[in-house]
């Protein structure tokens, strides 16, 4: 199937991005699923036959995740549970991350051959993401009315409050979409639109109370400016410099971080306590350097505070919170939240080597952004910021969902240049 036959692509991509937001809401993690359903017919679009170097980097890198699941302390069956009764799970982190991968490259490879302007489709997306930025915004201003409607679903004090940032972390991918589309209004309303979403948006991440959500809006800004001064390389800059940050990652996050923690700035307690997991997980990188300690392997990472007398007392000191008992918490919970530093400490040098890879053959591979619509430039940009806050601050290497919901993002971005092409 082909689009010359009359059908596109760019309405199936549409039809999934009806399900974003709700998806978004219950905590995200079925962008995994929402992938796969776009993935499917994806099948009869994609250039199945065609393949380039970075297809291939990206593919083994995923390979090379699974196979150092061979010597990694945490194992699984690979499958569990019944698709009868809906238990059915599949365990190994390399395998859902290879398949996410595939998914993504199908997805991504048929959105690169739509034809110009499929105006409808480009329409329902921009509609679906303007209703996650209203519903980021109420959650933010109505946090007892946005809890109580979580109520029976999810468990107000624990499960709620984090989907919630996760929702608000999805919106943060969709914002960069937003801002594209923005640049297609005419005159200043460009400006004053812009300007008033990128307000809005950083407003309702305070309130909702997601660091890495205004971090990555500040990281926004910071990468429209250097497309903005850097025409033709300003894309090679970004994703050169978030490669040369995985490779330096073990070196900076272990010597700027405590520095930070020591400092008189307002951080939070749940920040210095990534900033010590970044430490126990810098300890761990230097074990094991060149093939790392295998996939999840941080999972099984269970030294508390209590283990390390010295950061114990740093913890208590930085975090003036005599009040937690800081000596029973696990100094790294679950996964270093920071995939360069993850990437490292579970795969080794051979992991970062083919992650800096795909990063390099991407940066390569985009067009300069002055020869681009400046609606594509600027999503481009803003999406390149915002999965790198994401991918420096919060989830798991290994989440599939957030691997998902970043391939869908890229998807509309390609949408988004469909939709302006020969406008």
């Amino acid at each position: 199937m082909t689009e010359s036959r009359g059908f596109s692509y760019a309405y199936i991509l549409a039809a999934a991005f009806l399900l974003w937001v709700p998806v978004a809401i219950f905590g995200g993690q079925g962008y995994s699923a929402l992938l796969t359903l776009a993935a499917l017919p994806a099948i009869g679009f994609a250039p199945l036959l065609k393949t380039n170097r970075l297809v291939v980097a990206l593919l083994v890198l995923a390979v090379w995740a699974g196979i150092s699941s061979l010597w990694s302390d945490e194992s699984f069956k690979v499958l569990s549970g019944q698709l009868s009764k809906g238990t059915f799970s599949i365990n190994a982190a390399g395998l859902r991350l290879l398949l996410t991968v595939i998914a993504g490259i199908l997805v991504l490879g048929a959105m690169m051959r739509v034809r110009p302007r499929p105006t409808r489709a480009f329409h329902i997306v921009i509609t679906v993401l303007i209703v996650h930025a209203l519903v980021t915004l109420v959650m933010g201003v109505f946090p007892d009315m946005t809890l109580s409607l979580y109520a029976p679903y999810s468990d107000p004090v624990t499960d709620a409050p984090q989907n919630i940032l996760r929702a608000t972390n999805a919106y943060l991918l969709g914002l960069p979409v937003l801002l594209g589309a923005a640049m297609l209004l005419p005159g200043r309303w460009r400006l004053v639109i812009s300007a008033g979403l990128v307000c809005i948006s950083a407003l309702a991440f305070l309130l909702v109370g997601s660091d890495v959500a205004v971090f990555g809006t500040l990281l926004l800004l910071v990468c429209l400016l250097v497309i903005h001064f850097a025409r033709q390389t300003g894309f090679r800059i970004l994703l050169g410099g978030l490669a040369v940050f995985i490779a330096l990652s073990p070196v900076i996050l272990s010597t700027a971080g405590p520095a930070l923690a020591r400092s008189d700035l307002p951080i939070s307690a749940s920040a210095k306590s990534r900033i010590w997991a970044w430490q126990l997980a810098t300890d761990k990188v230097a074990e094991r350097p060149v093939f790392g300690h295998g996939i999840e392997a941080s999972k099984e990472w269970r030294e508390t505070f209590s283990d390390r007398p010295a950061l114990l007392e740093l913890m208590r000191e930085t975090t003036n919170r005599p009040d937690v008992a800081w000596e029973r918490y696990r100094i790294l919970p679950g996964h270093p939240h920071n995939m360069g530093l993850q990437l490292w400490a579970e795969t080794g040098g051979i992991g970062v080597a083919l992650g800096i890879a795909v990063l390099l053959l991407l940066a390569w591979r985009l067009p300069p952004p002055g020869s681009l619509h400046p609606a594509t430039a600027v999503a481009t940009a803003g999406l390149i910021a915002a999965g790198s806050a994401l991918f420096n601050l919060s989830y798991s290497l290994w989440n599939e969902a957030f691997w998902a919901s970043l391939a869908l993002a890229a998807a509309a971005v390609i949408l988004l240049d469909k939709a302006v092409r020969h406008a």
